[in-house]
């Protein structure tokens, strides 16, 4: 019997305020005029007509924000710029409400959550789930609507359905630029990374450190640090799991990275049990080869007098 993969139905990878912004920066420039797809996909941040940019501007044809204008070219819609432009308070709402509801998948979602503005996000990823959603793709999609479902609660649609907003803390889904967002991701969290609009792993990895400040974590299999920003959290941690970075064939674990030059950096590697005792002799090693390379130079500088 032969297997087919899962297909998703259709969704935008941006939700509505996302999309908003994005169409923002092509009528500010090219206001109802046709615009080559390439330059749209430059004007809203990306280097080239690439699989990300393309799926961005799908999302902006989702929401009826942007339309075809021959080959290769593409439009502004008036709906768009009734949006940004309203001449009332009921004219934005109106048009809003209509492109935020566009997309099929967020009618559907609607329909399956009636009455609800706001959803509970782990109701829409078992519903996504039990339809046949592809399971790579389901945190995103569940995302993009519930984003666009705040968006629209913030802008008062549906007064009737308000309600207080979730702690925080319990909320995996934050705005990027939100205060506290990367407090959502712990170590041992599995995560999904978002840039531009695309996904970047083939399947979520697991985080093995966050940055003091929670604004970077570091995944299973890379030694780069991530924005949290863009992390999805597709799986929470049972359990919290120390920030160490991952052993290497020699049973040594990363323990410390620093900068030390503009063009020079140190990494320190580590067997065992490091305490007081142990950094105190690390000191005396350095110091011992600090005064080394000082007298190698002062050899140099006087071999040249």
């Amino acid at each position: 019997m032969s297997s087919r993969p899962v297909r998703s139905p259709s969704y935008p990878s941006l939700s509505l305020k996302e999309a908003l912004n994005a169409v923002e920066r092509i009528e500010r420039k090219y206001r109802s005029a046709t615009v080559a797809r390439t330059d749209a996909a430059k004007l809203i941040g990306f280097g080239a007509l690439s699989g990300p940019a393309n799926q961005a501007l799908a999302a902006l044809a989702a929401y009826g924000l942007l339309e075809r204008a021959g080959k290769g070219d593409v439009r502004v819609t008036e709906q768009a710029r009734n949006i940004l432009h309203p001449g009332s308070r009921s004219e934005e709402m109106e048009n809003l409400s209509t492109a935020a509801w566009t997309p099929t998948l967020f009618q559907r979602l609607r329909e399956r959550f009636p009455g609800i503005l706001i959803p509970p996000e782990e109701g829409v990823v078992t519903y996504l789930n039990r339809e046949g959603f592809n399971p790579n793709s389901v945190r995103r999609a569940a995302r993009a609507f519930l984003r666009t479902a705040e968006y629209m609660q913030e802008k008062g649609e549906s007064d009737s359905h308000r309600h207080e907003s979730p702690d925080p803390a319990e909320s995996p889904i934050e705005s990027a630029g939100d205060a506290g967002a990367h407090s959502t991701v712990r170590c041992g969290d599995w995560v999904q990374w978002e840039s531009q609009g695309a996904l970047q792993f083939p399947k979520p990895r697991r985080v093995r450190a966050v940055s003091d400040d929670g604004d970077w974590a570091f995944v299973e299999g890379s030694d780069t640090g991530l924005p949290v920003a863009e992390l999805i959290v597709e799986d929470k941690a049972e359990e919290r799991v120390p920030p160490v970075l991952p052993l290497n064939d020699g049973g040594e674990i990363e323990w410390l990275r620093s900068r030390v030059g503009r063009n020079t950096s140190v990494r320190l590697l580590v067997s065992g049990d490091v305490g007081s005792k142990e950094i105190e002799r690390l000191i005396r090693v350095l110091t011992t080869q600090r005064d080394v390379l000082l007298e190698d130079e002062e050899s140099d500088e006087t071999r040249d007098v």
